[in-house]
C-alpha cells in the first residue's frame, strides 16, 4: 500500500515487534478530541481506513470493507471514550480472530496544546515473524493514511491491493487440502479428463469460468498455478499452502498476485477482483466445513 495522498504528517509512525504483539506510535499535532471522532464514527473511519457497516458498539458485529473485496468481520470489546477503543476481527471473516487496541492520549502530561499520541496493539500468539513483520508494515501504512488525513482534510484510503490473500485454520486430520482429489472438494476447479482445467467464479452473470495453466501439487506442502483472464497484459499467479498452527491444527493459506496489472480498463479490473475475492472467501469456507465435518474415511483424498 504506496498510493498515498497529500503531504505526509510531520512525523512517521514508529512500530516495534513485541512477543505475541505488533505495537506501532503515532504522534499527532491535532488534539485528542479532534482525533477521536476518527477512531470511531463510520463518516470519519471511512476517510482513511475503510467503510463500516455499523457504527461502533460494544459486542455488537459490524464489518469493516476496504472497496476491493477485502474485509473484516469486526466485534468491539471495550470503547472508552476519548481513550481507547479494542475489538476483535477476522480477514475476511473466516481467518484466525486476533485483538486489537487502539490508545489515544495526550502528546505531553500537561495536556492541551501538546497534540495526541495513537499507539495500536495487534495480538496474536501464533505469529511467526515474517507475518509479524507484514502486519507491522500494514499497520504503519495505516496510521500514516490517519496523519495525512488529519493533516490534509484529505480522503487517504488506499484503491485496491495487487494481490488477494487470506487464510483459515482447519484440524490438522484428516482432511487434507492439498491432496487429490480433496483439493477439488473446495476449490472451485473443474477438470477436463484428468487435468484441472477452469476456474469457476459465480456472479451476477451466473456462473463464469476461466482457463487455468501452469497446475503444480505438491502433496500437503504447495499447490501453485496461474488463472488466464481474457484479454489481460498478464494473468494472476496463486499460490496456496499449508502450514503447522499450533497443535493439532493446520493453517491453510493463499495468495494470487497480479490484480493492479491486468492492463485492463480499471473499472473491470476491480470489479474481477472483488469476485475472485469473495470466491476465494467461500472456497475457504468450504475447506473450514468439510474439515470440521471430516470423518475418518478417505475424505482427505489420496498418498
Amino acid at each position: 500500500m504506496s498510493d498515498h495522498h497529500g503531504p505526509v504528517p510531520p512525523e512517521p509512525p514508529v512500530g516495534e515487534l513485541r512477543r505475541g504483539a505488533v505495537r506501532v506510535t503515532l504522534r499527532l499535532a491535532a488534539e485528542p478530541d479532534r482525533v477521536w471522532p476518527a477512531l470511531t464514527e463510520p463518516h470519519a473511519l471511512a476517510s482513511w481506513f475503510g467503510d463500516f457497516s455499523a457504527p461502533l458498539r460494544v459486542g455488537a458485529d459490524t464489518r469493516l470493507d476496504f472497496g476491493d473485496g477485502d474485509f473484516f468481520t469486526v466485534r468491539p470489546t471495550a470503547i472508552v471514550p476519548g481513550r481507547s477503543v479494542a475489538f476483535d476481527w477476522r480477514f475476511l471473516g473466516v481467518g484466525k480472530p486476533q485483538s486489537v487496541v487502539w490508545t489515544l492520549r495526550p502528546g505531553a502530561e500537561e495536556g492541551p496544546g501538546s497534540g495526541s499520541v495513537l499507539t495500536v496493539e495487534d495480538h496474536d500468539d501464533t505469529r511467526g515473524p515474517a507475518e509479524a513483520a507484514q502486519l507491522l508494515d500494514g499497520w504503519a501504512d495505516f496510521l500514516t493514511r490517519l496523519g495525512t488525513h488529519m493533516h490534509t482534510g484529505r480522503n487517504t484510503r488506499y484503491q485496491w491491493r495487487d494481490d488477494i490473500d487470506g487464510s483459515v485454520d482447519l484440524p490438522a486430520e484428516p482432511f487434507r487440502p492439498l491432496r487429490h482429489p480433496a483439493v477439488l472438494d473446495w476449490l472451485p476447479i473443474a477438470v477436463d479428463g484428468f487435468r484441472p482445467a477452469w476456474f469457476f467464479i459465480v456472479d451476477d452473470e451466473g456462473p463464469r469460468r476461466f482457463a487455468v495453466s501452469d497446475w503444480q501439487l505438491r502433496l500437503d506442502e504447495e499447490l501453485t498455478f496461474t488463472v488466464e483472464i481474457p484479454d489481460a497484459r498478464t494473468h494472476p499467479a496463486c499460490r496456496v499452502s499449508t502450514a503447522p498452527a499450533g497443535p493439532g491444527r493446520t493453517r491453510l493459506s493463499f495468495v494470487h498476485h497480479g490484480w493492479t496489472r491486468l492492463g485492463l480498463a480499471q473499472g473491470r479490473a476491480q470489479e474481477l477482483r472483488r469476485r475472485f475475492a469473495a470466491t476465494w472467501v467461500a472456497s475457504l469456507r468450504t475447506a473450514r466445513d468439510k474439515a470440521t465435518t471430516a470423518g475418518t474415511g478417505s475424505l482427505g483424498g489420496t498418498d
